[in-house]
């Protein structure tokens, strides 16, 4: 699923941890609380406001190592309580267990479902599921690494790069996009499409390409149907290479932001679009300590901006003035690094997560926000 000129200030300092509570261990590199059991979560994908899925790795003194396991949940009553399901059987994609320092080619680190079904774990591997997270089976990539995935109306959409980025020997890997039919693997490639597939609405996808990584450079959307039917079609984006943040809103209302990083904060520029990004028009300024990591709006008009570092902007009158919340931005997984990601799943509930697990969802578009343990 999916995430506006302002100016606000910087986050609150972070409060430091408290006491340690019965059967909790603290961590004596962040200083964070961490219960007996709790694990850490590294993705959620929610297919309606009850229902949702959320992705994790075992902690050791309240952080992650190479012996991390993958472990899966769900929750029906919108993130209050959250079940086990059978996660793949596939490696945590974030340390490499043989300590080699390569990640290991079948790992995954996120997580996406399309229905109550059909699911995939992935990055840079693909695992797919189409019982609910009953078994998962391991998709050949043919040593592609999965990038990006989204999902829409019976059709998944995926980035492969030639080579995972985060592997020593890959230098400048090749992005190809890819769809298939939720309820079964059949792959096929979208022509015309490039770059990371960042938000898909309504049968359309968008995909994003950085350029070179060079000042001055344009950066592209992709766009076109997401079952692969018809070229996509290539758009110029107000933005240079850095962090950038794209979600449809609906078919042709999209939100970006774009950030030209180098500079604590990075100025970070919003648009909007209303014909599917022919033409943009910015709305509001931020800034951001590096810049946007999701964008968001509700139905009644309310926007999300994710930082990838500093928490949570909420405006709910067209980027005039933007509020914090305090109890997202000022914690410690927030201030101590680490993206988050977030999503306005109506326009009453959402959530954010914060690095490695601290789980907060909101029931009334923002106002209040309640952090829940994972275990």
């Amino acid at each position: 699923m999916t995430a506006p000129i302002a100016t606000v200030s910087e986050s609150s300092p972070a409060m430091p941890a408290g006491p340690a509570t019965p059967g909790s261990t603290v961590s004596a590199a962040t200083g964070q609380r961490c219960a007996a059991g709790k694990i850490g979560a590294i993705g959620a994908s929610f297919v309606s406001a009850n229902d949702g899925y959320l992705l994790g790795i075992t902690l050791k003194n309240c952080w992650a190592d190479a012996t991390s396991k993958l472990r899966l949940r769900k929750t029906t009553d919108g993130g209050l309580r959250w079940t086990p399901l059978t996660a793949p059987p596939a490696p945590w994609g974030g340390i490499a267990p043989d300590g080699t320092g390569r990640v290991p080619a079948d790992g995954v680190t996120s997580v996406l479902f399309a229905d109550a079904r059909d699911g995939w774990a992935y990055g840079p591997g693909l695992w797919a599921t189409h019982d609910g997270g009953a078994s998962w089976q391991r998709i050949g990539t043919k040593g592609w690494a999965v990038q990006s995935m989204a999902a829409t109306d019976g059709h998944v959409v995926a980035t492969l790069l030639s080579c995972d980025p985060h592997a020593s020997n890959c230098d400048r890997p090749s992005p190809v996009v890819r769809t298939s039919p939720v309820g079964r693997d059949a792959w096929r490639p979208v022509s015309g499409a490039a770059g990371e597939v960042r938000t898909v609405r309504a049968g359309t996808g968008y995909a994003v390409s950085p350029g070179v990584g060079q000042y001055g450079t344009d950066v592209s959307m992709f766009t076109g149907p997401a079952d692969g039917s018809a070229r996509w079609v290539s758009r110029r984006l107000p933005c240079q290479p850095g962090a950038i943040a794209l979600t449809a809103v609906t078919a042709s209302r999209l939100l970006l932001a774009c950030a030209l990083l180098g500079a604590h904060p990075a100025t970070t520029s919003l648009y909007a679009s209303s014909d599917a990004g022919v033409h943009w028009t910015r709305f509001a300024v931020l800034g951001l300590f590096d810049g946007a990591g999701a964008i968001e709006q509700t139905a009644d008009g309310t926007v999300l901006v994710a930082g990838i570092y500093d928490g949570v902007e909420l405006s709910r009158d067209g980027g005039r003035t933007w509020t914090k919340p305090a109890t997202v931005d000022g914690s410690l997984s927030v201030q101590g690094g680490g993206p988050l990601a977030a999503d306005l799943v109506t326009s009453q509930d959402g959530y954010v997560l914060g690095d490695l697990g601290p789980l907060w969802i909101t029931r009334d578009a923002g106002h209040t926000w309640t952090q829940v343990p994972v275990r």
